[in-house]
């Protein structure tokens, strides 16, 4: 009987060990959201490993950190639909910075009210993508080799920051102070109303 109650508690902690291990991660994707952030050290997120990264729910970092960091190259950060916002004030940080690091993907959802710094800061040959960035000090900030299209990108200090050799096309700016510095190389298909595109 000792040895049947074992066996059972045994299988139940290897079915809770493999319920666990499997909710951190789907078919290889780290999923992120605000539980587990703040269940580990809190703001910023850091991701030190290359790989596929998808929010499961909305991000809010108060304070002056940044959102999630990156000290690795080859990401991908999936927002899934979902917001990333920042309550920090003219001090805060940036919602997803990778400035060192290249070859980083962001796609798909909202990055609102770091108005310290940006919604997103690119490293070199980034992308960002279906991404709409709106309330922030800078919307998008690129670096050399950055590709920027189909976000939507207003009611930022300055929209899109990128030099000669970034490339964007087919965003939408508006309602920003000054909707594009940099020099960036346009693809086509920008609509400005302050900028030129």
């Amino acid at each position: 009987m000792k040895r049947e109650k074992l066996a059972a508690v045994f299988l139940a902690a290897a079915a809770v060990l493999a319920f666990a291990a499997s909710a951190g991660a789907v078919d290889g994707t780290i999923e992120i959201n605000q539980a587990k952030v703040l269940a580990g050290s809190g703001f910023p997120y850091v991701i030190s490993n290359p790989g596929s990264y998808r929010l499961t729910g909305n991000l809010t970092v108060s304070g002056t950190a940044d959102a999630i960091d990156l000290f690795a190259t080859n990401v991908t950060i999936d927002l899934n639909g979902f917001s990333i916002t920042g309550t920090g004030g003219v001090s805060g940080g940036a919602g997803v910075n990778s400035f060192t690091n290249g070859s980083v993907t962001v796609e798909n959802g909202t990055i609102t009210g770091f108005t310290g710094q940006a919604a997103i800061e690119l490293g070199i040959n980034g992308i960002v993508r279906n991404v709409r960035a709106t309330g922030n000090n800078f919307g998008i900030t690129g670096a050399a080799g950055s590709l920027i299209s189909g976000n939507t990108i207003n009611g930022n200090s300055i929209g899109l920051n990128c030099p000669s050799t970034c490339g964007w096309g087919g965003n939408v700016l508006t309602g920003n102070g000054t909707d594009v510095i940099g020099g960036a190389t346009s693809m086509g298909s920008n609509v400005c109303h302050t900028g030129l595109c």
